[in-house]
């Protein structure tokens, strides 16, 4: 999203980082240049209304998983202190200026993300 940042700007939407971490967490991303609010849902509540769930044991043994976390590593990714619920996973939502979900995508395992155009190519559909 950092990177991406300018590119959303550009479609006249914002961004907000939302995780079950800590608030230190949150402040240390935003001093070392996050240029969006971080925030913490430490009882993802959030989560549970967006409907992102939590990984049972089942994805533990997806292979897919696994997938993910070495294309991260590849990419340069490490993996912090783990705080908040580790078993939570992710999502992407676009929220528009009432209040109304428009558009989700929640993660079927870790690191289930959408591609950056993906996203890009859903706010422009709904800013026009």
């Amino acid at each position: 999203m950092r990177e991406a940042y300018p590119a959303i700007e550009k479609v006249g939407a914002r961004v907000v980082a939302v995780g079950t971490g800590a608030g230190f967490q949150a402040r240390r991303l935003m001093q070392e240049g996050m240029p969006f609010p971080c925030l913490v849902d430490a009882d993802a509540a959030l989560y549970r209304v967006l409907g992102i769930g939590r990984i049972g044991p089942g994805l533990l043994l997806n292979p897919a998983t696994y997938l993910n976390y070495w294309r991260a590593w590849r990419r340069g990714s490490r993996q912090g202190a783990v705080t908040g619920d580790p078993r939570r996973l992710s999502g992407v939502a676009i929220v528009d200026a009432d209040g109304r979900l428009r558009w989700r995508h929640v993660a079927s395992t870790i690191g289930d993300y959408p591609s950056m155009t993906t996203v890009l190519d859903q706010l422009r559909r709904l800013t026009g």
